[in-house]
């Protein structure tokens, strides 16, 4: 089946004021998911096609679309609700995968290009607000708990065994670019002389319990819109998972905020403007970011070298690689591990 023929199929699935006069292929707009996105003009307005990667379950889609109707119905703005099908689904099954028609979120990513003080601000209040919304959703672990995301980063570390580590260091020469080999040569030797204090940080967390909800996971400043000054909406919630909010306010400050410690300390003041951070959720905070530093390059790697994934936009994977190498030199002279940022 061509992919012209699914999306006939798809969008027929749905009503009228759906169906476009004009269909955008984004090439590159899904990241390096998997997923595919199509912007569509229809009676109904600008719409947002999304077919899902392989992946992705039907009872993981539900449970996404549950939360962000939850939210929206809590009185969160920022997110594309899905729209229903004919049959008042959520999604469509075609040729594989699964599909879902949203609106389309206004604005641009385009924090990197024009940061401000105001705009970390509204970002955080925006984390913030989707936090809130979501805490009253119904799920199985309602006391606090040992979050889930510091025990898979444990995990995910000590799968980097010595064994391991060799496998990647001789497959380096052999596969790649050589702008990539100089980069992947760089994080393995970091790693190595960091992973040791890292690893003691994780345990520690692991003895810290906190309050369990729906997160994000997967927030960063390619998922938050723009309008000026303010967020206009918050895009991709495929990571959506349950785990303590501290994985989230970690990502999004490490995205935007990086190695400043000022903006670190003004986007958690934000983000303590609308929700306050227990003293737990602020030590978790700091575990996330120096494990998501640690971790998220080598994951790169991992799949690179050693899984043999190809990636198209080979320039923004060495982006990619070198944000996390800057990260992680400044990790690698941390002698505090539990410094907050």
């Amino acid at each position: 089946m061509t992919i012209e023929h699914a999306l006939r199929r798809v969008l027929a699935a749905y009503p009228p004021d759906c169906q476009p006069h004009e269909v955008e292929e984004l090439a590159s707009a899904g990241g390096f998911s998997g997923a595919r996105l199509w912007r569509l003009h229809a009676p109904r307005g600008m719409l947002c096609l999304r077919r899902w990667p392989a992946e992705q379950s039907p009872s993981q889609l539900e449970f996404i679309q549950a939360v962000l109707w939850h939210v929206v119905q809590e009185g969160f703005s920022l997110a594309p609700l899905p729209l229903e099908t004919r049959t008042h689904a959520g999604y469509v099954e075609e040729a594989g995968r699964l599909w879902e028609v949203t609106p389309w979120m206004p604005g641009k990513a385009d924090y990197r290009q024009a940061p401000s003080p105001a705009r970390l601000r509204a970002a955080m209040h925006a984390l913030a607000a989707f936090h809130l919304a979501a805490a009253s959703f119904p799920h199985a672990e309602h006391s606090p708990a040992i979050p889930p995301g510091i025990v898979q980063r444990r995990a995910r570390l000590r799968a980097w065994s010595a064994e391991k580590r060799a496998r990647l260091g001789a497959a380096i020469p052999r596969g790649g670019s050589p702008e990539l080999a100089e980069r992947a040569v760089a994080l393995l030797t970091l790693f190595d002389r960091t992973a040791s204090r890292v690893a003691e940080t994780l345990a520690s967390a692991e003895h810290l319990t906190a309050p369990l909800q729906p997160c994000i996971r997967d927030i960063w400043h390619d998922h938050v819109l723009y309008l000026g000054q303010r967020v206009s909406g918050l895009i991709d919630f495929g990571a959506l998972r349950v785990d303590s909010v501290a994985a989230d306010v970690a990502r999004l400050c490490g995205s935007l905020c990086r190695d400043d410690s000022e903006a670190w300390l003004a986007a958690l003041q934000a983000y303590e403007e609308l929700r306050r951070l227990s003293e737990e959720e602020a030590l978790l905070v700091t575990a996330y970011d120096r494990a998501n530093v640690l971790l998220s390059g080598m994951n790169w790697l991992d799949w690179i070298y050693l899984q043999g994934r190809v990636f198209e936009h080979h320039e923004a994977v060495c982006q990619r690689l070198d944000e996390n190498l800057q990260r992680l030199t400044r990790l690698a002279d941390i002698q505090n591990p539990w410094l907050r940022p």
